[in-house]
Parts: C-alpha cells; sequence; structure tokens
C-alpha cells in the first residue's frame, strides 16, 4: 500500500467524518440530524423488529424468526439504494477534486476504493439502524447464536448490493438530470416509488389482520417480500451450517472487487460526460432588467431547485408522503367491514387535515433557500437588488412547490369525510394558509441561520440548522394546532375547533410575512459571503 494511497484515504475519511474542528456551529449541524436520526430509527427499528418477532415466536413460525433480520436488511438496502442515488454524482464522479486526483501518482482504482469507501460508511450508518435492533432481539428470543454472526454479516455487507446498483442508476440518472430541462422529475418518480413501496407494505401488513386476530402467514410472506430486496440475504436462509455464510460474504467482496474495477476503468469517460455540459445559474443583470426583479429572482430559483436532485428529493417528501398517507388510509378503511369502526372512522376523518400539515411543514424549501446561493451570493449583493423582492421570490417558490401536493392531498382527504362545508373549507384552505406560514418562518430561520460555505448539497439541505430548526418548529406548530382542533371536536363541536384554528394560522402567517419584510434587508445585508 503506497504512501500516497494512505494519505489520500486517511485524508477522505477525515473531511467525512471528523468531527474535532474548531468550527463548533458546523459540526453540531452535521452531528444534531444525525444523532436524531439514529436515536428515532433505532426505536421505531426496534419497535417494529419485536413485533414481527414476537408474533413469529408466538406461532408455528417460531423457527423461522430469522426472517425478520433479513427483512430489516432489506429495507435497509433499499433506502440506501434511494440515498446512494442522488449521492453518487458528487461523491464518485462529478466531484470538485478531479484535477487534483488525476494528477496524484494514485491508480484510479485507488481513488475509487476511497470514495466507494465513504458511501459504504454512510450506508452502514442506515444499515445499523435497521440490522442490529433485529439482531439483538431475533438473537435474545431464538437464543441461536448464528443469528447472531448473520446480524454481523449483514451490517458490514448488505450496502454493497444496493451501492453497486446506486452508482449505475445514480450516474444514468445524473446523466439524464444534466441534459434535459426538468431532468430531475426522473429523480422523483424513483423517490415516490420508493415511498410507495414502504407504506404500500405498511397497508399490507394491516390488512393481513383477520378479525381480532393477526394473519402471521400474511405477516411472513410480507416479510419474505421485504428480503428479496437484497437477494444475497437468501443465502443466509440456507440450512447448511456456516457454508450459506462463508458464500455470502465472498460474494460480496467480490462484487466490491468488481465495481473497484468496473467504476475505475470508466472513471475518466463517466466524468466527461456527466461535467461537459454543466450549467451553471448566474445572476445576470440583463435578466432582471428584461423580466423585472421579482420575476427573474423567482425563475431563477426555480432552476436553481429542480436543478438539484437533494434540494428538490428532501423537500418534497411531505407533501408526498402526505398524499401517500391519505390514499393509504383510503384504501384502508374501505376494506373494514365493521359498520360501528366505519362510524367512527367517518367521525375522525376531519381530524386528517392535521397529518397534512405536519408532512408539508418538515421541509419547506425556503429553509435552505439562502443557503443554494452558495459562494455566488457576491452576485446578489453587487447588483441592485431590492431585498424585499429578493425575500417574497423565495417565499413563493417554497409556496408553489408544495402547494401542488396540498392540494391533491386535500382532494384525497374530502373523499372519506363527510361532505359539509365546515369539513371541505377546512380540508382545502388550513393546510394552505399553514404552507404559506411555514414558507415565512422557514425562509425568516434561513436568513438568520445561513450556510454559504459548502462542498457539496448534503451540507446545504440536511445538515442545515436552518431546516434543523423549522422542522422543530414545525413540530411545535402542529402540536398546539391538534389541541385546538382535537378538543373541541372532542366535545362535538368541530365547527369551532376549525375557525380557532384556522384564525391561529391566519395570524402567524401575516405575522411572520410582515416580519419578513421588516427584517429581509437587516438579515441579508449582515450575512456574510
Amino acid at each position: 500500500m503506497s504512501k500516497s494511497f494512505k494519505s489520500l484515504f486517511k485524508v477522505s475519511l477525515s473531511q467525512s467524518f471528523d468531527f474535532r474542528r474548531k468550527d463548533k456551529a458546523k459540526n453540531a449541524s452535521i452531528l444534531v440530524p444525525l444523532i436524531l436520526i439514529f436515536i428515532f430509527g433505532t426505536l421505531l427499528s426496534a419497535i417494529y423488529s419485536f413485533i414481527f418477532s414476537i408474533t413469529l415466536y408466538s406461532s408455528e413460525y417460531k423457527s423461522q424468526m430469522n426472517i425478520v433480520l433479513y427483512a430489516m436488511a432489506g429495507l435497509s438496502s433499499l433506502l440506501a439504494l434511494v440515498t446512494g442515488v442522488t449521492k453518487v454524482k458528487g461523491t464518485l464522479f462529478g466531484g470538485n477534486d478531479y484535477d487534483l486526483l488525476a494528477s496524484l501518482p494514485v491508480s484510479k482504482k485507488s481513488i475509487i476504493f476511497v470514495k466507494l469507501i465513504s458511501l459504504y460508511l454512510m450506508q452502514t450508518f442506515y444499515t445499523i439502524i435497521f440490522v442490529l435492533p433485529a439482531t439483538l432481539i431475533v438473537t435474545i428470543l431464538g437464543k441461536q447464536p448464528l443469528w447472531l454472526l448473520d446480524g454481523v454479516l449483514l451490517i458490514l455487507f448488505s450496502p454493497i448490493i444496493p451501492l453497486f446498483f446506486a452508482g449505475v442508476f445514480g450516474t444514468i440518472v445524473s446523466f439524464i438530470s444534466d441534459r434535459f430541462r426538468f431532468g430531475n422529475i426522473i429523480s422523483v418518480i424513483f423517490y415516490i416509488a420508493f415511498l410507495g413501496v414502504v407504506m404500500y407494505s405498511s397497508f399490507i401488513l394491516n390488512s393481513s389482520g383477520n378479525g381480532d386476530e393477526m394473519d402471521v402467514s400474511g405477516i411472513l410472506n410480507l416479510l419474505n417480500i421485504f428480503g428479496w430486496f437484497n437477494p444475497a440475504t437468501k443465502l443466509l436462509t440456507l440450512n447448511y451450517l456456516i457454508l450459506p455464510q462463508v458464500i455470502y460474504g465472498v460474494l460480496n467482496l467480490c462484487l466490491l472487487g468488481g465495481m473497484i474495477w468496473l467504476f475505475a476503468h470508466c472513471y475518466d469517460s463517466i466524468h466527461f460526460l456527466m461535467t461537459a455540459t454543466k450549467s451553471h445559474q448566474k445572476y445576470v443583470e440583463k435578466n432582471i432588467k428584461q423580466k423585472g426583479q421579482f420575476m427573474a429572482l423567482l425563475a431563477l430559483d426555480f432552476k436553481r431547485y429542480f436543478s438539484s436532485k437533494m434540494y428538490l428529493l428532501n423537500t418534497i417528501t411531505g407533501g408526498v408522503m402526505s398524499i401517500l398517507c391519505l390514499v393509504i388510509m383510503i384504501v384502508t378503511f374501505r376494506s373494514i367491514d365493521n359498520p360501528e369502526a366505519i362510524t367512527i372512522l367517518n367521525q375522525i376523518a376531519p381530524f386528517f387535515v392535521l397529518l397534512i400539515v405536519w408532512c408539508i411543514g418538515m421541509s419547506v424549501p425556503s429553509a435552505v433557500a439562502i443557503n443554494f446561493e452558495g459562494k455566488t451570493m457576491w452576485q446578489m449583493k453587487s447588483l441592485p437588488i431590492n431585498y424585499k423582492q429578493y425575500a417574497k421570490s423565495k417565499i413563493l417558490m417554497s409556496y408553489l412547490i408544495l402547494a401542488p401536493f396540498v392540494l391533491i392531498a386535500s382532494c384525497v382527504l374530502t373523499i372519506f369525510t363527510e361532505k359539509n362545508f365546515i369539513n371541505i373549507f377546512t380540508a382545502f384552505v388550513l393546510p394552505q394558509i399553514y404552507l404559506f406560514s411555514m414558507s415565512c418562518i422557514a425562509f425568516w430561520i434561513n436568513s438568520m441561520f445561513y450556510k454559504l460555505k459548502w462542498s457539496n448539497e448534503t451540507e446545504a439541505v440536511k445538515n442545515s440548522a436552518g431546516m434543523l430548526i423549522s422542522m422543530l418548529i414545525d413540530f411545535a406548530y402542529t402540536a398546539v394546532l391538534c389541541v385546538v382542533l382535537i378538543l373541541p371536536g372532542i366535545l362535538g363541536y368541530f365547527f369551532i375547533g376549525a375557525i380557532l384554528t384556522l384564525c391561529i394560522v391566519s395570524v402567524v402567517a401575516i405575522s411572520f410575512y410582515v416580519i419578513v419584510k421588516k427584517t429581509c434587508c437587516r438579515n441579508i445585508n449582515i450575512i456574510e459571503v
């Protein structure tokens, strides 16, 4: 192993995972979301793993309880595939360090190995969240030491297959996205399909019940389907002592070696194809004069938004989830035969508007809109741009991006609610006002907590204080609305609760719009480029 390779490997790991920097704010913006994701993700995974395991343990399928472990590995592989597709371009082939790496006395295989290891460690993070709780629960309940070995192998090797397909699909998607207007729609479709698979799986699980008794065979079939998301795990189900585990490890190591050889062989060609026609969105004074400040700024914000997969996917998640959740609920409710249960569900259905509200506020685009100015922020500050028009364009962009999702979700909600004026009015008006208020709040937060110095889009979106703070505000904001809407509704006065809730969101929307208008000039002036 050459000295150059060791240095490259050490620097790569240090840039990605060394949190001993003096910049405590940057460290916190990276670590806090990761810690929260790990805690809540592990807790949720442990709950589901325990439910599945105890169900199989209490049935005739006790000996097949390890299928829970492989199902969780399959789910982590699906998540790793989706997240990997969005990271491949910047990490593997489209990085800004290409010229520097090409000049080093290091082979292309070594470069790809180092880059793949960085991606692999990120994907292992998701794998641990899903697989570690399942391993402990299944091993303790089943008292099978070999299942503990399976868990360790899954943590080490299950990210490799999704990493390979993420490299292939991510390269294709990035190539198309960079050459066609709105080419990122492919990423959106891929992402929506992923969320649909997860939520439809939940629907299958809920539908597997038969009266008060749960259909264990249906759960077993569902877990088997999850396992097929990473087909290599099926080797571990074979009952040949330690042989399947050995074959599983060897096959994944061979795949990793083949992946390194393939990507290294195509490294120069793929880099050229992905960067040769890369577009750059800049402030052009001519466009501002022709279109007017507001329209020119709005058009630029939309172009910037649709040219970034990370920005786009992260901020439409809430809108997509609100629609899919409501659709799953409708299908589930219509499969219920109990008249009393249907009556109760019809009574509580209007309150599901709170689900739309909560989902859409989790990650609005304006929470990181200033972040995406990045190193070009000086252009905006050097031109005669009215900062109030600048703020309005970003708030309107944020609203218009999610408004169609909110409208579709509201239409879906009205399908299974009682058709009266207050239900329909609340379903359509409340989410729209809430979305506008959160767009204003998020922009105001981002104008104070911004990140312009970032090397990849993940830092600007996911590792952003603005996004984290606005998400926490969404949780608290929604909690207040839940109390205001549900308490009168329980007493039979849904009308009063709806009016109070609409008044609150309207006051918040107007107040923060005024606050943004009065403070945006001062906040933007003090932003350091």
